[in-house]
């Protein structure tokens, strides 16, 4: 392609033609054959007609491979503007995840600082939240804290390329130091999905336990004087969290971003306001979360 003259010339056979470029669509004259349209997703140029039959992910229960039916697990996808891949696990919370941090910017509050030095992201999942806040920030350095081992090695994998400014542990955070229970299961033992691992003291029917920390012992294992940006997505145990001892790590954080869970544990989102409360200033929400900057003294 010739941006001088507008002309272009397949590398294949060679056809010859002329293009039109505009608002990400790309249009061939070819001087031989019939026009072809192209959009541009993700950085790629895709052909009109083939878009036409991109499947829906929700909907992809098989794929064929030489005529053979196949059932895919996982695919990866590459972010519009980065070039940055991330993996996500079929028919799993990964997806609508996936949607509301990268389609519907559930994260990209007006209220954001402009730069940012240091992030927690706890209840990490696979590490959609922490990619959206390694690019939007690429000095920055994070600690992630998964407690699912499953959830875990899929965020270690998505996370890679933001290179070793990322420290990632699995563990929860907790009011102690030590292990807590770890809760897979409904009490019907329905799994609670990728999304919905809980902790807590109370014995779970599954008998998982993880290593816990408290907010202070995590700031000094990820060596944060200050934390600059706090990300707290960690399924009710919000409630515990913000409601012991937050006077031993709060001054340190400029700014939280919350999704509580009241339906889990009644109360989360009053212990949330009730900690914060004259030290920050509320914005306005989005989507699922609640954002919080300090109010300079």
């Amino acid at each position: 392609m010739s941006p001088r003259d507008g002309s272009v010339v397949h590398e294949g056979p060679g056809s010859k033609g002329r293009y039109q470029l505009s608002d990400g669509v790309l249009a061939i004259y070819w001087e031989k054959f019939p026009p072809e349209v192209f959009v541009e997703v993700a950085g790629s140029y895709i052909s009109q007609s083939l878009l036409r039959l991109a499947p829906g992910l929700e909907r992809m229960n098989a794929v064929k491979i030489a005529g053979q039916l196949l059932v895919p697990t996982r695919v990866h996808v590459r972010l519009p503007n980065t070039g940055y891949e991330i993996g996500l696990r079929l028919h799993t919370s990964d997806l609508p995840t996936f949607a509301q941090i990268f389609i519907n910017e559930e994260y990209n509050s007006p209220g954001l600082p402009a730069t940012v030095s240091t992030i927690v992201d706890l209840g990490a999942n696979v590490g959609l939240s922490a990619v959206f806040f390694g690019l939007r920030y690429p000095k920055a350095r994070i600690l992630c804290v998964e407690p699912d081992g499953e959830n875990f090695a899929a965020m270690a994998s998505n996370i890679a390329a933001l290179g070793d400014r990322v420290y990632q542990l699995q563990a929860a955070v907790w009011t102690r130091n030590g292990v807590v229970n770890l809760k897979t299961e409904d009490t019907n033992g329905q799994s609670l999905g990728a999304w919905g691992v809980q902790v807590g003291d109370t014995a779970s029917a599954s008998g998982h336990r993880v290593a816990c920390y408290t907010m202070e012992t995590l700031f000094s294992m990820a060596m944060f004087d200050k934390v600059d940006l706090l990300k707290v997505d960690i399924e009710g145990a919000e409630r515990e969290i913000f409601s012991e001892n937050v006077q031993n790590w709060l001054p340190r954080v400029n700014m939280v971003v919350v999704e509580t869970h009241d339906r889990f544990r009644p109360g989360s989102e009053e212990a949330v306001r009730a900690a914060l409360g004259s030290q920050f200033k509320e914005l306005p929400r989005c989507g699922e979360n609640l954002f919080f900057l300090r109010i300079a003294p």
